[in-house]
C-alpha cells in the first residue's frame, strides 16, 4: 500500500467511527433495525424489539479499530481475513453473553454493531473508496440517498447465503462485499458526465442510482439479519417461525 493510500485509509477510518462517511442517514438505520427485527425468529425479535433503543446505540458505536478494518479493506478493494476475523469474534462475544446471563440489553448493543458493519459493507461509498471516480461523485450519491430514502421498499436478498443453510461467515461478508463492489461502475457512470458531476435531482426512482441503492439497502438488511441468526443459532436460539429456515425433510 503507498503512503498515500495508507493516509487515505487512517482518514477513512477516522470519518466512519465519527458516523461522517456514510451512504445511510441517521434516520436509516432505524430502519435497518425495523427490518431487521421483521426477519427475526418471532421469539428473538420479540425481545430485541423492546430494546431497539440499543441495537442503535450499537450501530452507532463501532469500535474504532473494526472501523480501520472495513476503510483499510475499501480502499484496497479486498475483504480481509482480518476482518472476517473480526466479525467471527464479535459473534462469538453475543454468545457469551446469552450464556452467561448478560443483561440482553447489552446483547442487543453488540447486535447493533454487527447490523452496522453490515451496512458498511453494503454501501458502495465506503467499499468503493479506492476508486478516484467514485470518491469524486460520493457527496452527490450521497445526496441522493437522503432525499430518497423513504422510497425505498426493503426485499429480501436471497441471492446472498444464509447460515441457516450452513453458509459461512466469510462466505457471506465475500459475497456482500462483492455485491457492494458490482456498484461502484455503474454508480460512477451515473454520476460522472462528459467531465462534470451530475446533480442528485436528475434521478428519480427510476434511475440507476435508485436501483442499487435499493439493492444496497435490502442487502445491508439481509446480512445484518444473516449475522444476528448466525449467533442465535450458536446460542441454541430457537428457529421456529424464522420463515428463511431451512425446510425440515
Amino acid at each position: 500500500m503507498t503512503a498515500r493510500l495508507a493516509f487515505l485509509a487512517i482518514l477513512l477510518s477516522v470519518l466512519i467511527a465519527a458516523g461522517d462517511v456514510q451512504a445511510w442517514p441517521a434516520e436509516a438505520y432505524r430502519g435497518m433495525v425495523k427490518d431487521a427485527l421483521a426477519l427475526m425468529p418471532p421469539s428473538l425479535s420479540r425481545v430485541l424489539a423492546k430494546r431497539d433503543d440499543y441495537l442503535l446505540s450499537g450501530v452507532t458505536s463501532l469500535e474504532g479499530e473494526t472501523a480501520s478494518l472495513i476503510a483499510r479493506d475499501g480502499v484496497r478493494g479486498e475483504l480481509s481475513k482480518d476482518l472476517v476475523d473480526d466479525v467471527e469474534r464479535r459473534i462469538e462475544r453475543v454468545v457469551r453473553m446469552v450464556e452467561e446471563h448478560r443483561p440482553f440489553r447489552e446483547t442487543a448493543v453488540e447486535l447493533g454493531r454487527l447490523l452496522r458493519i453490515a451496512a458498511d459493507l453494503s454501501d458502495p461509498t465506503i467499499v468503493g473508496a479506492g476508486s478516484p471516480v467514485l470518491r469524486r461523485v460520493a457527496p452527490e450519491y450521497l445526496r441522493f440517498v437522503g432525499l430518497h430514502l423513504t422510497q425505498i421498499p426493503l426485499v429480501h436478498d436471497d441471492s446472498l447465503p444464509s447460515p441457516a443453510s450452513g453458509a459461512t461467515i466469510e462466505g457471506l461478508l465475500d459475497r456482500v462485499a462483492e455485491k457492494t463492489s458490482a456498484s461502484i461502475a455503474p454508480l460512477s457512470s451515473a454520476f460522472w458526465k462528459d467531465g462534470r458531476v451530475v446533480p442528485a435531482a436528475s434521478f428519480d426512482f427510476r434511475s440507476v442510482p435508485y436501483a442499487e441503492t435499493s439493492l444496497s439497502y435490502s442487502r445491508s438488511v439481509t446480512a445484518a439479519s444473516y449475522l444476528w441468526l448466525s449467533a442465535w443459532r450458536k446460542a441454541n436460539g430457537d428457529f421456529t417461525g424464522y420463515r428463511y429456515a431451512p425446510k425440515k425433510r
